[in-house]
């Protein structure tokens, strides 16, 4: 008998002296995998802390993604001979910190803030010439009023500008093991999808003064938008993207009254999660994208429209009555920015809390097929798994993969090894970072560990 058939033989006995039970497809031939766990969520899901959080060290463990905000200006300037010149070190450095914690980034370009004042243009300095200003007053008590400027959409350079810098951008980081897990595409008030229409005044333009007015001069025109999407979804091949779910918007968003039925395929964001009137609102906004079934991405932010929303947002029952659990699986939800939740909870909160959201793996089946070794694995989770993932024994891999697998959703992935040692077994990808690992549970019939 071989060391592999007496391991074999060995797990067996302990499996049918065990106090639970184990019921394999066909004892005699399954062969056993352990389970692996991980201190926190499984790569590239759960909750997430800015970059700049004073307390990421501490939390690093409780967390595998990072998060940072970027003005197109901090990348890319005029170029004196003419065009654009690039200068990527600012996302450099955010995706090296980040990396060196064993983290991946997302990263969200932002076109108008009015945090940014009219001293320092947001895009190259010859696109900023012919801004537009106004007033904007937060909806929110003691928010002081503050003079917000918008670049000129009307200028076609600016369009061209923003559909060109994503193609530099995907050039420059092709995929997911460059560290860039996710990219958040938007336009208006900080990348999402609105400028607050209602909270702003005294124009500088009286041509821009109306909703109607103001789209294609101070938030792009419904083509501009669907174009510059559109060359997203061509450039972004590997890495996952996404809209705010505000998209929904019929003033301002790309698709007016109609849901978008094709192509491109893009995730969504939520920058008010759980807010008191989330359930009301938001759905709504969500619900406008339900008929669409490519298997995106989907995050979100809790919300900040009070205290009590990020002292409570991961509180049993949720701020208001939905726990982040049941959001999650009600939108798929693979990470919700929580960077306000270290002054609440502890690393190992967060840990938990993110292990509610993304995939998670349990392998129902290890048995030998034609030239090697069948591994079944269904996706229990609450996401879908949004990289390229492989079932392995040791440095041999199956050739498919578990990306795209949806919650709910199983696949058998075959790994060319015939009579593997199941110590060997790990799930893996190219866009791991070292140290990373995939935890996952083993559930052959109906019972699990």
């Amino acid at each position: 008998m071989t060391r592999h058939a007496l391991r074999r033989l060995a797990y067996a006995l302990l499996a049918a002296t065990a106090l639970v039970p184990y019921a394999f497809p066909d004892p005699g031939r399954a062969l056993l995998l352990e389970p692996r766990a991980s201190p926190g969520p499984a790569p590239l899901c759960g909750i997430v802390l800015w970059g700049s959080n004073p307390r990421i060290e501490a939390y690093k463990g409780a967390v595998t993604l990072e998060f940072s905000y970027f003005y197109y200006s901090d990348v890319a300037g005029d170029d004196p001979a003419g065009d654009y010149a690039y200068d990527w070190s600012a996302v450099d450095a955010f995706l090296s910190a980040a990396k060196a914690r064993g983290h991946h980034g997302i990263v969200r370009f932002r076109d108008t803030d009015p945090e940014l004042g009219l001293g320092r243009p947001s895009l190259p300095a010859s696109l900023w010439a012919t801004t537009r200003q106004a007033d904007y007053r937060e909806g929110i008590a003691g928010a002081a009023r503050t003079r917000v400027a918008f670049p000129d959409w009307s200028n076609p350079a600016v369009p061209a500008f923003i559909a060109a810098f994503y193609r530099k951008m995907a050039e420059r980081y092709p995929d997911q093991s460059s560290g860039l897990a996710y990219v958040e595409v938007g336009f208006g008030f900080w990348g999402e999808y609105h400028i607050d229409f209602d909270n702003l005044s005294a124009f500088s333009d009286e041509d821009a003064d109306t909703v109607e007015e103001a789209v294609g001069r101070l938030f792009p025109s419904r083509a501009d938008q669907l174009a510059i999407l559109g060359v997203v979804a061509e450039a972004f091949t590997d890495i996952p993207w996404g809209i705010s779910i505000d998209a929904a918007d019929p003033d301002f968003g790309p698709f007016g009254e109609s849901p978008p039925g094709g192509p491109p395929a893009f995730g969504l964001f939520d920058d008010s999660l759980l807010h008191a009137e989330w359930e009301a609102v938001n759905e709504g906004d969500w619900g406008f994208f339900d008929h669409r079934t490519d298997s995106r991405v989907n995050g979100g932010e809790f919300s900040y429209y009070t205290r009590y929303d990020q002292r409570r947002a991961l509180d049993a029952d949720g701020p208001h009555g939905i726990p982040l659990a049941e959001a999650a699986g009600r939108r798929r939800l693979s990470f919700v920015i929580g960077d306000g939740q270290t002054k609440y909870r502890s690393p190992a909160e967060l840990a938990a809390a993110g292990r509610l959201l993304g995939y998670a793996l349990e392998v129902e089946d290890a048995s030998p097929a034609d030239g090697g070794t069948a591994v079944t694995v269904r996706n229990a989770g609450a996401a879908v798994v949004p990289f390229r993932l492989f079932a392995a024994f040791g440095a041999v891999r199956s050739s498919a993969s578990l990306k795209g697998l949806m919650p709910g959703e199983a696949r058998t992935l075959v790994v060319p090894v015939v009579d593997p040692d199941p110590a060997d077994f790990a799930f893996v990808s190219p866009a791991l970072l070292p140290g990373q690992v995939v935890p996952y549970t083993v559930r052959y019939g109906t019972a699990a560990r």
